[in-house]
């Protein structure tokens, strides 16, 4: 058996050798009931707490995950946030991906803002460099989109500038007097677009009939940023649970994760049997009074750790590429969960084989 640990442990550093570009090599990571990043930091910036605030510079990416999240102070590359209450309002060099139940935009963003949650804000002082993506419960356009506008919710209000085409689809759409679009307005809602007094809109504006059976109006483009804003909630999720992890036991964690590189296939075979077997098994469970506890037990275990067993694996793939960067010692486990996730995520992300990926981590992981 450990000839299967030792070409699993081969194959993946491949893999990972042939990535082309990981995000970061190096990373300051954050993480705690309350996290405040006030100082300057020259680096990519991981942030993980119940209430983020950075108002420092930072010279790179920020990824952060909280209850209450506050980014005001400038970055220079993309910005990745989830969270209860998200408002960004620092300048951003490059885009935006955020999902929260309440989400504020109010700064210049360099190229696309893809943004979810239930209510969504995109305020006045926001100058998005290339395109909107947004899907929420409310949507307010208040800033400037420099190219297109591509917007799902409940009730939208667009009093901003749209230089290029806006497509929206919801139940109640209205152009405010301050709206100003060059493009055209294609709309699908369950009443006609109020346009009110004052608005401007260059091109036409066409109401077509509500997407059926789930079919979105967005175009192939805008589609590809929704499906990548949700490998990146995806990431951010796999990252809490990770980090909270390493916060409560970092040698059982490491403990896992050398035991899935040292038993690689023994581990890929166990998790294959027990993914098969526990449901069954639960079902025959259940035909039997007695056994009814113990079936809804082992499916209520089943659930609990079947999708956080990828954290594990993410944690032994970023030590791997932390031995293979370094080539002596070994990271930080709170580095290890981060850079893990984020290769993970790109291989199950692959187009035709990702889901491959998923199954071997989801198996060996559990």
């Amino acid at each position: 058996m450990r000839i299967w640990g030792k070409i699993g442990t081969l194959g993946l550093v491949l893999m990972l050798v042939s990535i082309p570009a990981v995000p970061a090599a190096a990373f300051v990571p954050r993480a705690g009931n309350t996290v405040v990043v006030a100082e300057a930091v020259s680096d990519d910036l991981y942030v993980a707490g119940g209430t983020v605030s950075v108002t420092g510079d930072v010279d790179g990416d920020v990824t952060t995950v909280g209850g209450t999240i506050t980014l005001s102070g400038p970055v220079t590359g993309g910005v990745v946030g989830a969270g209860g209450n998200v408002s960004i309002r620092g300048s951003v060099g490059r885009n935006i991906r955020a999902a929260a139940g309440a989400l504020v935009l109010g700064g210049p963003v360099g190229t696309d803002a893809v943004l979810a949650g239930g209510s969504i804000s995109v305020e006045r002082p926001s100058q998005i460099g290339r395109d909107l993506v947004v899907a929420g419960g409310s949507v307010e356009l208040a800033g400037t989109v420099r190219r297109n506008a591509f917007i799902t919710g409940g009730a939208i209000t667009i009093g901003g500038t749209v230089d290029g085409n806006i497509e929206a689809h919801g139940d109640r759409i209205v152009l405010l007097p301050t709206a100003r679009i060059t493009g055209t307005v294609t709309y699908s809602a369950d009443q006609p677009i109020e346009i009110q007094s004052g608005a401007q809109v260059a091109g036409q504006v066409t109401r077509v009939d509500r997407p059926a059976g789930g079919r979105s109006i967005l175009n192939p483009a805008a589609r590809l940023r929704l499906r990548f804003a949700g490998r990146i909630l995806e990431a951010l999720w796999l990252l809490v649970l990770g980090l909270v992890l390493v916060a409560i036991t970092p040698r059982g964690v490491r403990a896992v994760a050398d035991r899935v590189g040292g038993r690689f296939g023994v581990s890929l075979l166990t998790g294959f049997i027990l993914m098969v077997v526990v449901p069954v098994a639960s079902v025959l469970l259940l035909i039997t009074v007695v056994g009814i506890p113990v079936a809804l037990a082992l499916l209520l275990l089943y659930i609990a750790t079947f999708y956080p067993a990828l954290i594990f694996v993410a944690a032994w793939l970023g030590d791997i590429l932390g031995r293979w960067l370094r080539r002596e010692g070994r990271i930080s486990p709170y580095v290890g969960v981060i850079a893990g996730t984020i290769v993970l995520v790109i291989l199950v992300g692959l187009p035709y084989v990702g889901w491959i990926f998923r199954l071997i981590a989801l198996c060996v992981g559990f």
